[in-house]
């Protein structure tokens, strides 16, 4: 009976020093040892710093390096960006243009590259002439003119002309110097044009005409003068073509005293054209080609 009160004496103290040791253990509070008293609050825990703005960058170049300006605008160095606006292809909108109506204006037009207006009054003309004489024995001739346009202030202009043809005549002689014959015409004068529109045009001259035939063969000869008047019209069709007419009357008894004209002068150059033309008078007739140049 000891012996069980002693074993259960032993065994009543091992556990109460076994729940003291738990108790007292580090890093648990002892009963009763918070009451009563404010706990501190926890501490925030720190947020890392942000990386430094060179943080993962790949090391600079330390060598040399070149110091070129930036490409200008324009330059074929430059990227699509840096175009000059007005050599950028334009924009395809998926559907193509219309040719104009008249193409063959257009593409005339444009290989002209501008130059002066055909119908202007300052130009210089050179060309063939035959001349068919309507006096007995007499044949056709050949020969050459040159004209001198010169404009003046407003819508006046001067201008000069000098004609020379030379042919044969029907009668045979022992030298064929004596065959041929002569016609020589010089005229000068001045006028003024009215712009009816811009392509069309009404002209008035009038000057002094001097004319000289001279065949020995069939001995006819005449020097010939007097004043003369010519009205014409001139009329630009399209941007390469002008057509001409106009009548002559002059007071001279020998030789022509009417002329009736008409031409057409096709643009081949920004300043120079071709010119076809005949001229219908009481004595001669007149068939002629060749070129002008306007400045």
């Amino acid at each position: 009976m000891k012996t069980t009160f002693a074993l259960s004496t032993l065994m009543m103290a091992i556990m109460v020093t076994s729940l003291s040791a738990q108790y007292d253990a580090p890093g648990y509070p002892s009963a009763g040892a918070g009451l009563g008293a404010s706990m501190a609050p926890p501490t925030p825990p720190v947020m890392p710093s942000l990386p430094p703005p060179s943080y993962g960058a790949p090391p600079a170049y330390t060598g040399m390096a070149p110091t070129l300006p930036p490409p200008s605008v324009g330059s074929p160095y430059a990227g699509p960006t840096m175009m000059d606006p007005a050599q950028q292809a334009p924009m395809n909108y998926g559907y193509e243009q219309t040719a104009q109506a008249n193409s063959w204006d257009s593409t005339v037009q444009q290989s002209m590259g501008g130059g002066t207006p055909l119908l202007n009054y300052s130009y210089a003309e050179v060309g063939y002439r035959f001349v068919d004489s309507k006096l007995q024995g007499i044949k056709g001739s050949h020969g050459l003119g040159v004209s001198l346009v010169m404009d003046l202030p407003t819508i006046f202009f001067l201008k000069g002309s000098f004609n020379w043809s030379s042919g044969s005549t029907d009668q045979t002689v022992k030298g064929a110097a004596d065959a041929e014959y002569k016609l020589s015409t010089i005229t000068i004068g001045g006028g003024a044009f009215m712009a009816i529109t811009p392509k069309f045009h009404f002209v008035a001259e009038m000057g002094l005409i001097y004319a000289n035939f001279n065949a020995e063969a069939v001995k006819i000869s005449y020097t010939d003068g007097g004043i003369y008047v010519r009205p014409s019209l001139r009329y630009q069709v399209v941007d390469w073509l002008e057509l001409q007419g106009g009548v002559t009357v002059s007071s001279t008894s020998d030789y022509d005293s009417k002329i009736i004209d008409i031409g057409g002068y096709f643009r081949v150059m920004p300043q120079l054209d071709l010119n076809i033309g005949a001229d219908f008078g009481d004595v001669t007739r007149t068939f002629k080609t060749g070129a002008r140049l306007r400045w």
